[in-house]
């Protein structure tokens, strides 16, 4: 499947699940899978975490599909089934430091230059340690905004609340971290890089 879902494409989608269609559910994981995991991977830095939200999630969606009211918002509606497996996932798991490092979820290797390269996935794993050191609600904002490169209004409609709150959490993760960066003395190496 080529490029994102628009309205009409994920009411046309919607439409196939409800009848049944079994290429409907593989059309739908193609579209969002990749998406679910990298979202759950950095909400919780830990790959069998995320690979659990997935199948919850895709298993969810699938199963009450008849449940979603407006078949246009289904991408909503998959990151809030993520949102939500994250969520209690993470209730059930203690944090843990970060271990395995997602290859593809870091740079590619610059030949060139390996220390810049070795540097550069050093600070993303820096970054991804402290987004588990502030509040959940703030990391989700901050990954849906930042990683998934979700609009405001997108996120304030996965996860019910108003774009004025959403924003505000943002804010605040956000200057949770910078605090967290400046007590490790780190905060130069990033926003100077």
């Amino acid at each position: 499947m080529n490029g994102e879902l628009d309205a009409a494409g994920c009411t046309e989608l919607v439409m196939k699940l409800r009848q049944g269609d079994n290429s409907a559910y593989q059309m739908m994981m193609d579209q969002w899978e990749k998406r679910v995991f990298n979202y759950a991977l950095r909400y919780a830095n830990d790959h069998h975490f995320a690979m659990e939200v997935v199948q919850q999630t895709f298993i969810q969606a699938f199963e009450k599909i008849d449940q979603l009211k407006d078949p246009a918002k289904l991408k909503s509606w998959i990151y809030r089934i993520a949102s939500n497996n994250c969520s209690s996932e993470g209730r059930k798991i203690s944090r843990r430091k970060y271990t395995e490092v997602n290859e593809q979820a870091l740079s590619k290797v610059d030949s060139s230059n390996p220390a810049r390269t070795y540097e550069r996935k050093e600070l993303k794993v820096l970054v991804l340690e402290t987004l588990q050191e502030i509040p959940a609600e703030q990391r989700q904002v901050i990954i849906m905004k930042e990683y998934e490169n979700l609009k405001f209004r997108e996120i304030a409609d996965i996860l019910g609340e108003s774009e004025n709150t959403i924003k505000s959490r943002m804010y605040y993760g956000l200057n949770a971290m910078r605090k967290i960066l400046n007590n490790k003395n780190l905060t130069k190496e990033i926003y100077y890089e």
